[in-house]
């Protein structure tokens, strides 16, 4: 009865304790969660329409651009770039889904892999990664943003269709000549396209919203620096100024936004020269853009003014008659092709670093080094010192628990080809400091000319069209190109000048096949296979024939004179 009672008394008390232990618990786990979201908020940027920005995206673009830069310039100037580069790209990425636009896994690997095999091994890119602060995933989507916002930008252009009438004056504003109206087509729907990009993106700035900003960042957010003549500078268009006057000319960032704000004024002036003229401009375009835009727009007027007499024409003509002179050219189609070792010459290799192996000690590797460093296939160094993981997997494993002082007492293969190392220092195994003598296989004179004959079985087949002269004629072949304009004197457009090549090629009949072997990589010969597809008898040049040409010519001229002195 007792017990009974007692517990009738405590039933009110243990629903009081109840209720405040769950209340206590709500506490604790509101605590628990507030002091969570400080935590969080304190790695927060700012919230950017409906997404935060960690504050560690701003100090690795802070880190990116200034590398970029060379660390040449000031850090308040890439903090402000680095800083509205972000929210470019987050505005970038937005349009891309609101566009749709999307990236194939596909890619992303294809990229991922190319990066990846450009290191050669596969533990020095990770050991990479991971000092960047990245993994493979978080690489993987920084490739996949930036092939985003690469095919946004190339979205804008897809609805670019320039008229006739369009394409030519660009060609004529640019000097572009009548046989590259393709090239001109691209070009022109390219800078369109960037055109509407541009006003996509400053139509995203406007209409964005920071909240939540970090007091760190608030002097970095774009606002207008000062105004002339009507035009708002802000602080990002004078970073980006200030940025190119310090990398091209060294200068302080005193001197810096001197130049630059005396650019800026000529530049208004030209513009307010324009506007005089009745150009007229998108002025939804940034400042920098419009510009630009009134520049192109004032020099268009001026151009329209000219209007050269024959005399004059003639006179401009016959001063600079060199340039519509017709010269000797020829057109090729080049093969590439540099022959690989063969096993008989990797053997020669392996047996000349096994003899110098012997001769070596000590106390003469450093100096027999030095002196068999000058051979072609044959390179010294000294490696310094360098620890674990530095150097190529089999060369670090042939250097273990060698004694300091001493040679390593066998040849060490690796894809460079045979080296024979000098250990003047181990410690441990965690490190070493080294010397090495390089022997490279290359190919000799048996394997050049069996090549050589190889080829020149082919020369029949590739003149009458039943053998197509491309990179599948031979297994060695490294390039292969149209060349376009070859002189006599060896100017090959798109490579290296070459008299021997050109000599060749200019001997040989119209659609012949030939066969040079150019020796100017020294080491290894390069055979090249050429078919001669064009050739062009020089000309002189005739006024009347080109009264056209000229008179272009003539009018970039002076347009091009009249515009550098407003500069």
């Amino acid at each position: 009865m007792s017990i009974r009672k007692f517990r009738k008394q405590m039933k009110p008390f243990i629903i009081v304790l109840t209720v405040v232990f769950i209340l206590s618990l709500a506490y604790g786990g509101y605590e628990s969660f507030r002091t969570s979201r400080a935590n969080k908020k304190a790695q927060e940027a700012m919230l950017l329409n409906k997404d935060y920005i960690q504050k560690i995206d701003i100090e690795r673009a802070k880190q990116e651009v200034s590398r970029a830069y060379a660390e040449t310039v000031d850090k308040d100037i890439v903090d402000i770039i680095a800083f509205n580069d972000v929210i470019d790209k987050k505005l970038t990425l937005d349009l891309a889904k609101s566009l749709k636009v999307k990236v194939p896994s596909s890619e992303v690997n294809a990229q991922y892999e190319e990066l990846e095999s450009s290191m050669g091994d596969k533990e020095q890119f990770r050991r990479m990664l991971q000092v960047q602060g990245l993994t493979k995933d978080s690489l993987k989507n920084r490739i996949e943003e930036n092939l985003l916002m690469q095919k946004t930008r190339e979205e804008f252009s897809k609805n670019i269709n320039p008229t006739d009438e369009e394409i030519n004056a660009y060609m004529s504003l640019y000097s572009i000549p009548s046989d590259k109206k393709e090239d001109a087509i691209s070009l022109y729907k390219m800078e369109k396209g960037e055109e509407a990009f541009k006003l996509a993106l400053i139509k995203a700035r406007k209409e964005m919203q920071i909240k939540d900003l970090a007091p760190e960042y608030e002097n970095l957010v774009e606002k207008v620096s000062y105004e002339e003549d009507g035009f708002k500078v802000t602080n990002l268009d004078l970073a980006k100024i200030m940025a190119t006057f310090m990398i091209n000319q060294k200068a302080t960032k005193e001197q810096a936004e001197e130049l630059a704000k005396n650019m800026i004024t000529k530049q208004i002036k030209v513009a307010k020269m324009a506007k005089e003229k009745g150009v007229k401009v998108n002025e939804e375009l940034d400042l920098m853009s419009q510009l630009q835009e009134y520049t192109i727009g004032l020099s268009e007027k001026v151009r329209e003014e000219i209007k050269p007499t024959d005399a004059e024409l003639e006179s401009f003509f016959n001063a600079n008659k060199s340039r519509y002179n017709i010269p000797e050219t020829a057109d090729a189609k080049l093969v590439y092709i540099i022959p690989k070792f063969t096993k008989e010459d990797d053997a020669v290799a392996k047996a000349e670093a096994e003899k110098l192996l012997a001769e070596l000690t000590p106390e003469n590797f450093s100096e027999k080094g030095k002196k068999l460093g000058n051979n072609q296939n044959i390179k010294y160094q000294d490696l310094g010192t360098f620890g674990k993981g530095k150097m190529v997997e089999e060369f670090e494993e042939a250097l273990n628990d060698v004694p300091s002082n001493s040679i390593v007492n066998k040849v060490i293969k690796t894809k460079f080809g045979y080296h024979v190392a000098y250990v003047k220092k181990n410690d441990n195994n965690q490190q070493w400091s080294v010397e090495h003598i390089l022997i490279i296989p290359y190919p000799s004179d048996k394997t050049v000319e069996e090549k050589l004959a190889k080829l020149e079985k082919l020369k029949a087949d590739i003149e009458a069209g039943t053998l197509a002269l491309n990179d599948k004629i031979d297994e060695d072949v490294i390039q292969s190109f149209d060349a376009k304009g070859i002189t006599p004197d060896g100017v090959i457009p798109n490579s290296s000048n070459n008299p021997e090549i050109a000599k060749a090629v200019f001997e040989t009949p119209l659609n012949k096949v030939g066969i040079v072997t150019d020796k100017s990589l020294i080491v290894i010969p390069s055979i090249v296979v050429f078919q001669k597809t064009k050739e062009v008898k020089a000309e002189e040049a005739n006024f009347t024939k080109l009264k056209e040409e000229v008179k272009k010519d003539y009018i970039n001229r002076q347009v091009g004179e009249y515009m550098s002195k407003l500069f």
